[in-house]
């Protein structure tokens, strides 16, 4: 009885190399990509606690309380959120990414406050929309790394 040997060739094994390797090229800046997108979504968790102080010194007292808001956080760095300020009287949110190098300069996360498309202005009233888009708030990270709420 002869006795058949089992396993793979050569060429075959080579060929299951290759198309890894094709795999992975393809692969990594795609996922390169994914893990900064990620990064700069956590801004966004950065600037909420923010935005709530806005929101609430706004409905408080307005432009007013809006600039009480920015001072004491500019004013305070134990206070001062991840990086992030905000304008006095408009409230624009400014988060800075420049911890990722990957961004190259482009890593200001904006966030603009408007209530019915308008800016922040006495006598107006509603519910306050925050907008990140670079077109609006000034965002200057390429749109390719935004949150989806961002583009």
């Amino acid at each position: 009885m002869k006795k058949q040997q089992s396993g793979f060739t050569l060429i075959e094994l080579m060929i299951v190399v290759a198309i890894i390797g094709i795999l992975a090229a393809v692969a990594l800046p795609a996922y390169q990509d994914y893990t900064l997108r990620a990064k700069v979504t956590e801004g966004l968790l950065a600037a909420s606690a923010v935005k709530v102080g806005v929101a609430e010194s706004f409905a408080d007292d307005g432009e007013a309380g809006v600039t009480a808001f920015c001072a004491g956080l500019a004013g305070n760095p134990t206070d001062k959120i991840a990086g992030s300020s905000c304008l006095a009287v408009t409230g624009l949110i400014t988060v800075d990414m420049s911890l990722l190098l990957q961004l190259a300069g482009a890593d200001q996360l904006m966030f603009s406050p408007r209530i019915g498309g308008a800016v922040l202005a006495d006598g107006l009233t509603g519910s306050i929309t925050w907008d990140c888009t670079p077109a609006v708030a000034g965002t200057t990270i390429l749109p390719q790394y935004l949150p989806g709420e961002c583009r």
